[in-house]
This record gives structure tokens, C-alpha cells and sequence, in this order.
């Protein structure tokens, strides 16, 4: 029970670091009183909502593209080469180089090779002669990549080992895409399969698709950067969206044309080192942007991560062992790369607004910090004038705000999904994979349509915390909370009632419809109602995560990244509460990246900790729009929305952020444990100081054994620690010259230094 003087605290101070914004309910809900739904699509074109397909006009041509959309949605589709004809005619996909070859080489490519055995089987019969050539080479190039992935053992994509088939759990049947159920021969469409996708699914799904203005008759409010709110829709408004994302209908919402989708330029004569001119200058442009946050499937497109995965396994400098992730060796005097010596460029600002605290977080001087915001600021309104008078010279230029709104937006519609590079391979088997888990999702929606509702929330931190103990909302005294450890079993399988973490990329989604197959994109593929939070959730910032409730999943799945593959249908049972929504909560959280050798040193500044540890706070941070059986649109049954959150939620996480982004395993640990055990201390609804933490490892289990035998010297200390003091602690950890600079890693590791450190720590 809280003391009388924690309560005065908590109402004087009530939204220091949280304010709960609204949750805009878009279905009709039994039970819950609700303003009128208008019977019709009531259209809002605007910076604020989502556009839909149905909307009065498409931009840029103020016409709409709705009835050519309805029009080709009703024709009968029965080749590969029918269905990329129709799509293309609203993307305009010829002219900017879109196709959709990856799809027709899940299709297409079994049935190929199934029709040659068979000598007159059916196959489809609009493919020509490039068409058949390239499903062939996919084909021999997918048994290829099939029969050397499981001895990798190691992706250079990730820092992580590979899972191993650990969730093969099948319930009920698979559904008409694999009618017998359990794992596949091949993760590419039989004929069998193929002919029940174009007879059955498809049409089902067009049918679905233009249910849209029927469906969605109220706007979709976009959630917005530092805003606190949520947006509840139903399982089948969800389908129905995704079916439009499925045949890219959404304007203006295509994965921009660039990179890894342009034509690579030629080798150049004259070049004495046989490399090509633009992938060079491509690697001089990386190493440049080093912190820039994109998705983990554009790894493959970069040198530079697979440059420093490498020397990322226990080393941090020559001659250090560092204890688990970072670092790398010096680089030799002749080498183009930075060196460790090397002087690190001025940090680079991302955030403006509120955001802006926390690019100057190591700052605990109100008015410094109050001074470098507000310099920022100037800076940004004179960019911004700058902006608007070039914008308004020239008529053709779109508008300032257009852009930010585009910007700011990840992708929705799958053709980035079903694209790929001319004289690659069409479709790998992660590929195929993921297509097969969304073909199955269509499969049982349209089959039998869930009736339940999904919450998506945008959680914002309002203010940085620097761990003082006058900035919690109660007064007990700060300890670590409980830790348990698993190194085999995959988050998802977490007990009912914890929340999930979602190793996020800031567009959340990552590379969910790419070619990404790692957690963030897995989990996607095997829960793709959570797809759909691409649609109206803008880029997270430093201060934000989205908190979804309710989703379903629908598919079992084994591997991972390049191994990964469907494997079985999967019957969620997980309870619902009185809004409609399964007691499942998934948290998405972006770790900050530390993809070179010398951020993945600098990961240890006392900045990039308390990033992280705010960060990871407002994602633990009990959401009370999900904690409420109702959503907070009408008071629960057992009470106020305190009674809600007060139930016993442990915090299923693991390795965020140190696969691709380079970040220290046993790092992230001790910053999600800090965050876990403090995170109800600023939150008025919150009756308790923190939350258990449930630690999953995959399949590492030297680390398992490092943390627990970590945490068990933690437990035994007869004095609570400072969270303030263990953060100190962490910034002592690498060695340093005498200006300062960080030089590497002790030949302790992290933990075992931190263990006998804390110990000695005077404490306040």
C-alpha cells in the first residue's frame, strides 16, 4: 500500500514522465456505449489520418484510383502473370522498376518442377520463356542455400546464434495452403497448393479487399511522434487492410525506389582493384552513416556490417577479451577503415521537440540542458524558413508537410515483399517462408473470421530520467527484481500474461516486408495483425514504443533468418478481456545501434546507458489503455484502472539490440534489468516499484549460466544498490587512455567486473 505522503507526491506530480492520451475505438464493441458509426466511408484526406484506396482523390493527381482498384479486384485471377498485371495498374510499377518475381516464384517454382516429372501437369500456362528460366535458377539456387544454411550455424546478419527448431508445437489442422499438416518438403507452393491459392484464397481475398469503405467507415488517426495515444480496430478491419496492403492499394505508401533496388553500375576500366566503382563509393557512404537506424534486412546491402559482425564475439580491442559482444582490432596503418584512435565526429542530432532531452541526456544541468534545447530549436526553425522559401520558388515542389508526413512513415503495401533484383535469386527460402505464413493467415480469416479487437498504443516517456531516486512517484527504496533465466525456449511461448518484447527498428516492422527474417520480422510473420501498425505508426523516437494488445497468432514456425520456415498451423487459446482483445501484449522497443567498432565501444558512455534504460522504461511501463479490461473506455468491473495494473506481469525479453546493431549481450542485460525493476516508480498507476524479468537467450547458454550466476551475486549483497551508482559502474568497465578515450575492453567480462565493482561502490 502506498503511504499518504507517496499519494500526495504521486497527484502533485501525476504526469511528470506519463500522461495517457486517448484510444480511438474504430469498431463497435458489445457492451460499450459508443457515439453513432456512420454507415458510410466517411473520407478524410489529410496529414492527421490515414488515406485510403477508397478516398475521394489519390496524390499527387487528385483522382481517384478506386474504381480501376474495384475493377481489376473483380476480375477472375488465375496466373501469377494476371495477378502482377493488375496490381501494377494503381503502382505504377513498370516505370519504377517494381515486379513481383519473388511471388511468382513461390507459386510457380514447385509446380514447375512438379509439371516436369509429371509431363502434363497442369502449370501455369502464362509464363514465358524468361519467366520459366528464372523460377528454374531460383529453384537451384533455393536447394542450394537449403542444404549449406543449417552448417553455417552463424548468420553474419546477427551476432546471435541460430535458433535451433525448438517451437514445433502443432495445434489443429494447417488449413488449405498444407492440408496434411506438420513440417514440408519444400516451403514453395505445391501444385495442389497453388491451384487452392488461386481457386480458393485469392478470391476470397479480393472480395475482402473491397469490403474496405464497408468496413473502415471512421478515419484512422495516424499516431504521431510524441503523442500518447492508441487506436483500436477489430480482427477483421485488420484483415480487411492487410488484404489491401496485399494488393497495394494504400497511395503513397510503396518502400521508396533506392538502393539495393537500383541497377548496380558496371566495373570500371581502369580500375586496378577489380572492385566496382559504386558499391565502393556505396561503403564510403556507410561508414559515413554509421548511426544511421535502418532495417536490418538492408544489412546484406552494407559491407560494413558484415565488416564488424565478425570481431564482435568476446574481443573488444587486440588483446581483450571484453566479455561478450563489441569491438574489434585495430585496424592496420594502410587501411581506408577508421581506426580505433580515429577522433569520433560530433554526435549527430536526430530529434527535435521534446525528443531533443534526450540527445542531451548525459546532461543532468537543467538549465545547460534548458540552453542546448532551446539553441536546437533556433536551429531548426531557421532549416525549416529556409525550407518553406525554397518550397514555396517552385510550384512543383511537393509540400514541406507532405514530406515530413511521408518521411516519417514505413512502408504498408507488399511489393516490397514480393520484389526482387533482376539476376538474383527470385525467392529464397526465408522468402517463401514468410509468403507461405501470410497466405495462411488469409487462409484462415477468410475461412473463419475472428471476431476480436487489437489495441496498438504509442507510449511516450515525456521527460528524461536520470535514475535519482527524488524522481520516482513512491518512496520504496530501490532493489533488483527477480530474474529467471531460459536459454531454449523462444519468447513468444512466454506464460500468459507477461509482456513480449519486440526487438524493434524504429520504422517498426523492420524488415517484415523486405527480406528480413530475424525477431522482429519472425514474430511479424507469425502474428501479421501486427503488420498493420506500419499503417498509422510513425518512426519511434529516443522517448517512445508501441505497446500492442490482442494480437493473434496463426502460424508455427522453425529457424531463423535464413533458416527460417513455416512449420505448422497454430490455434492461439489465449483468453480474451471485455474489449475483445487476447491477453497477449507485445512491447516494441528500438535499441540504439552500435554498428562500427568504435560506437560499439562508446555503447558504455553514461549518454547511450541512460538512452537505453529510458528507452526500456517506457516500453516496461504498464500501458493502462491495455491494462483495462475495457480499454479505458469505460470503468473496469474489479475497479479504477490502478486495480488493472496491479496484476502480476512478468517482462519476457532477451538479446535487444545485439544482433545487427552491435550492442553488448551482457550490457543490454544489466540496462533491461535496471529498467524492469524501476519502471512502475515513474507511473501514477503503478502500485509497485518494478516488474520480474523473464530472460530468454536462445539457445546461448554460457550467457545463461553468466547471468545467473550474476544475479545470484547480486542477491546475496546485504545493501540495496543505487541504480545510479551500477550505471557508473558500467561507464568504468572499458579501458581508457589518459584524455579519456575509450581503448577496449578489460580481460574481465562485463559481468564479472560489475559483480566485484557494485560490491565496493559507496553508497549514498
Amino acid at each position: 500500500m502506498a503511504t499518504s505522503s507517496t499519494s500526495s507526491l504521486s497527484a502533485s506530480r501525476v504526469h511528470d514522465y506519463f500522461e495517457t492520451g486517448p484510444n480511438h475505438i474504430l469498431c463497435k464493441i458489445s457492451g460499450l456505449e459508443q457515439e453513432s458509426f456512420p454507415e458510410t466511408f466517411h473520407d478524410s484526406w489529410d496529414i492527421n489520418h490515414v488515406r485510403l484506396a477508397c478516398s475521394g482523390r489519390i496524390y499527387p493527381t487528385d483522382v481517384s484510383l478506386w474504381p480501376e482498384i474495384v475493377k481489376g479486384l473483380n476480375e477472375t485471377i488465375v496466373t501469377s502473370q494476371q495477378l502482377s498485371e493488375v496490381m501494377l495498374r494503381w503502382n505504377k510499377g513498370k516505370q519504377n522498376g517494381w515486379n513481383i518475381n519473388a511471388l511468382d516464384a513461390f507459386l510457380n517454382n514447385r509446380s514447375i518442377e512438379e509439371y516436369d516429372r509429371a509431363q502434363g501437369a497442369h502449370s501455369d500456362v502464362a509464363l514465358d520463356d524468361d519467366e520459366l528460366r528464372a523460377a528454374q535458377a531460383a529453384l537451384e539456387s533455393d536447394e542450394y542455400l537449403s542444404n549449406n544454411s543449417e552448417a553455417e550455424g552463424f548468420d553474419h546478419q546477427d551476432e546471435v546464434p541460430q535458433q535451433q527448431p525448438l517451437h514445433q508445437h502443432s495445434q489443429g489442422d494447417a488449413g488449405g495452403i498444407e492440408p496434411s499438416g506438420g513440417p514440408l518438403k519444400s516451403q514453395f507452393l505445391s501444385r495442389e497448393e497453388r491451384e487452392h491459392f488461386f481457386d480458393v484464397i485469392l478470391p476470397r481475398m479480393q472480395a475482402l479487399a473491397l469490403r474496405l469503405p464497408e468496413l473502415i467507415t471512421k478515419p484512422i488517426p495516424f499516431l504521431k511522434q510524441q503523442q500518447d495515444a492508441a487506436v483500436t480496430l477489430s480482427q477483421e478491419q485488420i484483415a480487411c487492410l492487410l488484404a489491401n496492403a496485399f494488393f497495394n492499394t494504400f497511395p503513397c505508401r510503396n518502400v521508396p525506389y533506392k538502393r539495393g533496388r537500383k541497377k548496380r553500375p558496371a566495373f570500371k576500366r581502369g580500375n586496378s582493384s577489380g572492385t566496382n566503382v559504386g558499391q565502393s563509393q556505396q561503403q564510403q557512404q556507410a561508414g559515413e552513416d554509421e548511426d544511421d537506424d535502418e532495417s536490418d534486412e538492408e544489412e546484406e546491402a552494407h559491407p560494413r556490417a558484415k565488416q564488424s559482425s565478425r570481431g564482435g564475439g568476446r574481443g573488444g580491442a587486440r588483446g581483450c577479451r571484453g566479455g561478450r559482444g563489441g569491438g574489434g582490432q585495430v585496424n592496420p596503418p594502410y587501411s581506408k577503415k577508421k581506426s580505433l584512435n580515429a577522433p569520433r565526429p560530433p554526435r549527430k542530432h536526430r530529434y527535435t521537440g521534446p525528443a531533443a532531452q534526450f540527445e542531451f541526456i548525459e546532461d543532468s544541468n537543467v538549465t545547460e540542458l534548458s540552453a542546448r534545447v532551446e539553441n536546437l530549436k533556433m536551429k531548426d526553425k531557421d532549416v525549416t524558413r529556409e525550407t518553406a522559401e525554397a518550397a514555396s520558388s517552385s510550384s512543383t515542389q511537393p509540400k514541406t508537410g507532405e514530406q515530413e508526413w511521408l518521411s516519417k512513415m514505413p512502408s504498408i503495401n507488399f511489393i516490397s515483399m514480393f520484389w526482387s533484383e533482376e539476376n538474383r535469386t527470385p525467392c529464397t527460402t526465408a522468402q517463401a517462408a514468410k509468403l507461405r505464413c501470410i497466405l495462411h493467415y488469409f487462409d484462415r480469416v477468410t475461412s473463419e473470421m475472428p471476431a476480436g479487437t487489437v489495441t496498438y498504443h504509442r507510449q511516450v516517456l515525456k521527460k528524461p530520467t536520470y535514475l535519482a531516486a527524488g524522481e520516482r512517484l513512491t518512496d520504496d527504496d530501490f532493489c533488483f527484481s527477480k530474474v529467471t533465466v531460459d536459454s531454449m525456449t523462444p519468447i513468444e511461448e512466454a506464460p500468459q500474461g507477461a509482456l513480449q518484447l519486440d526487438f524493434a527498428n524504429r520504422n517498426i516492422g523492420g524488415g517484415t516486408l523486405e527480406k528480413g527474417a530475424v525477431q522482429e520480422e519472425i514474430r511479424f510473420m507469425v502474428c501479421p495483425e501486427l503488420i498493420i501498425s506500419r499503417l498509422f505508426c510513425q518512426q519511434m523516437e529516443a522517448n517512445e514504443a508501441v505497446l500492442i494488445k490482442g494480437a493473434e497468432r496463426y502460424s508455427n514456425y522453425v529457424g531463423y533468418s535464413k533458416t527460417f520456415e513455416w512449420y505448422s498451423n497454430h490455434r492461439d487459446s489465449t483468453p480474451r478481456d471485455k474489449l475483445g482483445r487476447r491477453w497477449t501484449e507485445i512491447c516494441a522497443i528500438d535499441a540504439r545501434p552500435f554498428r562500427s567498432r568504435i560506437s560499439r565501444l562508446e555503447q558504455f558512455d553514461r549518454h547511450y546507458c541512460l538512452r537505453e534504460i529510458n528507452k526500456a522504461i517506457v516500453g516496461f511501463r504498464i500501458s493502462p489503455i491495455n491494462a483495462s479490461e475495457w480499454g479505458m473506455a469505460r470503468q473496469d468491473d474489479d475497479g479504477d484502472v490502478s486495480a488493472s495494473t496491479a496484476r502480476y506481469r512478468p517482462i519476457a525479453t532477451g538479446n535487444w539490440g545485439c544482433g545487427a546493431f552491435g550492442g553488448h549481450l551482457q550490457l543490454k542485460f544489466v540496462l533491461q534489468w535496471i529498467a524492469a525493476s524501476m519502471c512502475g516508480g515513474f507511473s501514477p498507476e503503478t502500485g509497485r516499484l518494478g516488474d520480474d524479468v523473464l530472460y530468454y537467450t536462445f539457445g546461448m547458454h554460457q550467457l545463461k549460466c553468466e547471468i545467473e550466476e550474476f544475479v545470484k551475486a547480486v542477491e546475496a549483497m546485504d545493501k540495496n544498490l543505487d541504480p545510479k551508482r551500477v550505471v557508473e559502474c558500467l561507464t568504468q568497465y572499458p579501458r581508457r587512455n589518459p584524455a579519456g578515450d575509450i581503448q577496449g575492453f578489460r580481460e574481465k567480462s562485463l559481468l564479472e567486473y560489475l559483480s566485484t565493482a557494485i560490491a565496493f561502490v559507496p553508497q549514498a
